[in-house]
């Protein structure tokens, strides 16, 4: 037989001349566009565009056995740190691949030339075993590690899970009846995977710790981890490229200088610069910059001038719903694309390739899902989202923005609190009152306030005597403007009193009375609405409320007040019974829940959060979170009478209408106090006060709040998308009384010169700016916190386990419960400073309040001390209108 000898140049050439290389590349395109998926371990993994390689899991999977606790890790190669010689003695299937015998000729030219010699695979195998050690402990070593132990690699125990994948065929319930083999090579592959990125993928997998109970009883004893198949997708490269996510289309117009958000190295870098998918014309491009390209939301490290500030948190959640459309492999995207005539004749459409939704890159057609269109406006979101990172201790964000509080003096910022952070938590939501685009929704925690939420224990410089129990909460890491709700407390008295002045009884004489004391131009009496508004008087609310004026007796106001509520967006859903929906809103679209099942199959899904609840109540049985409105019932005079008295039985004193008692009475009172049952989130609370604003502006009717501003395709390629489109936006809503808008905004317009928000006006402003300002018109609120007042010694002693006596029980009851110590404030304001002219935007922010180092009380307790809550939304509007000179936007 003759000898068998290598390829040559000349042959290499003399096959392309054949067409032998044509040949196989058409093979290779063959494969690649008909056959996309590995013929030998990929699957799909739940949608057309994903693929997960079983081989690929399963590599992984062997490190399930190898993620040890650090005190389980001996030394030598039960290690990370293991030596090549342990890599092939430990994997003996892998001996003859990763050896690596280098041969003679590598040698001599070593010899020759002094060239250190490549490493072998199992050398290379060997170091990035002790580089995944090192990343391993770092992971769970660092502050609100996920993990329940600071953990390690045991090398051996890798090689003996390592050996028996493969030796076992492992199977995928996407091809049934076919059975895959692990290969050295996807044990290689699992291993670079982990450690990509400083082992980023070990974020994403599941922990002890930080994973439910119902799942670690599947786990073995010594188990700190798991991969699941859903941690590995990969998509499908031959899909084409996701549409566009364009930021401020709202306020600069489609494609003038508008950014968009892309991964980096991504598609969408270079796409969404395109004319075809930004709108950008060549006179736009000339006369301003393209749009820009911004990575995603900000890190907890992000610098003051990092533009991912301008991108709210958790987008990629709120904009969940679209997905379908954005992707072209998705259900909804291929409802608008595919060729086959749509069934309703009332969007009809052309058939054939003009349906496509495609680009033209370097001369070849591609798919393109499409684009959408945010109401976000960059630098009102950046600035809220630095602000509310700025009170939750970062403070060279504080210094960037030259952000300071009078009683800080010239220390940081919130020093003398908990972290240095002057709040635990604060959520921004901003609203254009004229179109209801939303235009920022920030959220921020502080460290140990995410440490409770974000791993199985707190950091070890928190204090310990923090009454919350730490435990891993996803759900809290989202964006708190969306996603976190409290007791609105006296956020609802706008509602109230524009039930008060609608009344057909007193709401004449009511709103005759304010229009004359505002012409005047004087502090608000005390007795007065505008006046009670301002000092934020609930007992003097609650008699109007209850029909104090004609002694209590056969009132129906409350049912008015819930039906007000519905009028500013609250309440929805909430007329059915048990309904998990009651109070809840689309963000999307701002559609009513009706309209989301009305868009039909063609329409996408909504993006639900808490907007808004008053007068609700659960079902009797008491069972889950639905809630439906209080059936409208007779309630007792007497009793009234006796709460509106108080304890000391005394009219107009202090106590009046708190310790309510008398069965139905004590839930209904509660609401008035915008307590018990009712909820809102920053963003309904603010959708609430620009609904206000709409009003006093003159406006009839009200656009609902919504986030998206438009889903579109390539021009000429949407239009049955468009059509549909219209059916996305919901009809506005009917606005209040004009009048009676005028009345309750001018009331709040003395707040933070004459009421509840003075104080926190003074910390950001001083007293004389404070009193001249009469173009905002806000108000605060204080839910109830049973701790306030108590330090974090009294409350550890009260709640300790078997230390609280038993004639504490009550107390320990509320002192030990799940409430939080937040506040709230919402406005209006012009952005022009006018003292008239239309109201411009509304802005609520809600915070979590945090305990001073001296003395470990809350700080501002009650209604003591400025509200950080209207701290926060003066310092966004200080900074947004140019009230606080010099400082950064």
């Amino acid at each position: 037989m003759a000898e068998r000898r290598g390829l040559s140049l000349l042959d290499c050439a003399i096959a392309a001349s054949l067409g032998l290389v044509p040949a196989m590349v058409a093979v290779l395109v063959f494969v690649a566009f008909v056959r996309p998926a590995e013929p030998g371990g990929f699957g799909h993994a739940g949608s057309g565009d994903r693929y997960v390689s079983v081989r690929h899991v399963a590599a992984l999977k062997t490190f399930e056995q190898a993620v040890v606790a650090r005190t389980a890790v001996t030394t030598g190669a039960a290690t990370g740190t293991a030596t090549a010689a342990d890599v092939l003695s430990g994997i003996g299937g892998c001996r003859r691949e990763w050896r690596g015998d280098r041969g003679l000729l590598p040698a001599v030219h070593a010899f020759l030339f002094g060239a250190t010699a490549d490493p072998t695979p199992a050398e290379r195998v060997a170091a990035q075993l002790a580089e995944l050690d090192a990343a391993l402990l770092r992971f769970s070593g660092r502050e609100g590690a996920r993990a329940a132990h600071t953990v390690g690699l045991d090398a051996r125990r890798w090689f003996a899970a390592a050996s028996e994948a493969l030796d076992v065929p492992v199977e995928s319930g996407n091809a049934p009846g076919q059975t895959f083999r692990v290969r050295c090579a996807d044990l290689v592959g699992a291993l670079a995977a982990l450690r990509r990125g400083d082992a980023a993928m070990l974020d994403s997998l599941a922990w002890r710790g930080t994973t439910g109970s119902t799942t670690l009883a599947r786990w073995r004893p010594d188990q700190e981890m798991a991969v699941g198949a859903g941690d590995v997708t990969r998509r499908n490269p031959w899909s084409g490229a996701a549409g566009c996510i364009y930021l401020g289309a709202g306020d600069a117009g489609h494609g003038a200088g508008r950014d968009f958000i892309a991964a980096p190295r991504s598609l969408q870098r270079r796409l969404c610069q395109t004319p075809s998918l930004s709108g950008t014309t060549t006179a736009v491009a000339t006369a301003a910059r393209l749009p820009t390209a911004i990575a995603g939301e900000p890190g907890l490290a992000a610098a003051a001038n990092d533009a991912r500030w301008q991108v709210p948190p958790s987008l990629q959640a709120l904009l969940q719903p679209l997905e379908s459309l954005r992707q072209p492999t998705g259900a909804l995207y291929r409802a608008y694309t595919d060729n086959e005539e749509p069934t309703d004749p009332l969007h009809r459409a052309p058939a054939g390739p003009d349906r496509r939704n495609r680009v033209t890159v370097e001369g070849a057609p591609l798919d393109v899902g499409y684009s959408i269109d945010l109401a976000i406006d960059p630098a009102m979101q950046a600035l809220a989202q630095k602000t509310a990172a700025c009170y939750t201790g970062r403070h060279a964000l504080c210094s960037a923005l030259a952000m300071h509080r009078r009683e800080d003096g010239d220390g940081l910022l919130g020093g003398r609190l908990l972290e240095g952070a002057m709040v635990r938590m604060a959520a921004v939501a901003v609203i254009d009152v004229a179109s209801g685009r939303i235009e920022a929704l920030a959220g921020a925690l502080s460290p140990c306030a995410r440490d409770e939420v974000d791993g199985p224990r707190r950091d070890e410089g928190c204090d310990p005597r923090l009454p919350f129990r730490a435990r891993y909460r996803p759900d809290a890491l989202l964006n708190s403007a969306v996603y976190h709700d409290a007791m609105p407390a006296s956020t609802v008295k706008p509602i109230l009193a524009a039930t008060f002045l609608a009344d057909p009884v007193i709401g004449p004489r009511l709103l005759a009375a304010e229009r004359v004391a505002m012409a005047k131009d004087g502090v608000p009496a005390r007795d007065s609405l505008r006046g009670q508004l301002m000092r934020s008087d609930s007992a003097r609310f609650l008699d109007r409320m209850f029909c104090g004026e004609r002694a209590f007796a056969a009132c129906r106001r409350p049912w008015d007040i819930q039906q007000t509520a519905r009028a500013f967006g609250w309440n929805a859903a909430c007329a059915d019974a048990g309904s998990s929906a009651c109070g809840k809103a689309d963000l999307l679209f701002g559609r009513p829940l009706g309209g989301v099942a009305d868009a039909g199959a063609r329409g996408p899904g909504a993006t639900l959060f808490a907007y808004g609840r008053l007068m609700s109540e659960p079902p009797a049985s008491g069972a889950g979170t639905a809630m439906h409105l209080m059936p409208p019932l007779a309630l007792d005079a007497d009793v009234l009478r006796r709460c509106a008295a108080g304890n000391d039985g005394r009219r107009t004193s202090d106590d009046d209408w708190e310790k309510c008692r008398g069965g139905a009475v004590v839930d209904v009172v509660a609401e008035g106090w915008g307590q018990g049952h009712a909820r809102a989130s920053a963003l309904g609370v603010a959708g609430m006060m620009a609904t206000l604003a709409a009003a006093a502006n003159g406006m009839t009717s009200v656009p609902r709040p919504h986030l998206v501003d438009s889903v579109r395709g390539v021009a000429g390629a949407d239009a049955l998308l468009r059509a549909d489109a219209k059916r996305w936006v919901p009809a506005s809503l009917p606005a209040p009384s004009h009048d009676a808008a005028e009345v309750i905004l001018s009331g709040l317009s003395w707040s933070h010169r004459a009421g509840t928000a003075r104080s926190a006006c003074e910390q950001v402003f001083d007293a004389k700016r404070c009193a001249s300002i009469d173009w905002i018109a806000g108000k605060t609120g204080t839910p109830s916190f049973p701790s306030d007042g108590l330090s974090l010694d009294a409350i550890a002693a009260l709640c300790r386990d078997g230390a609280a006596a038993a004639a504490a029980d009550a107390a320990k009851k509320g002192v030990c419960g799940s409430l939080r110590p937040y506040k709230w404030y919402v406005a209006a304001f012009r952005s022009d400073r006018s003292p008239s002219g239309p109201w411009t935007k509304a802005i609520a922010v809600l915070t979590e309040r945090n305990w001073l180092r001296a003395g470990g009380k809350v700080h501002g307790a009650g209604d003591l001390g400025p509200n950080p809550s209207a701290e926060i939304a003066l310092q966004v509007i200080g900074r947004r209108t140019g009230f606080i000179e010099g400082a950064a936007p």
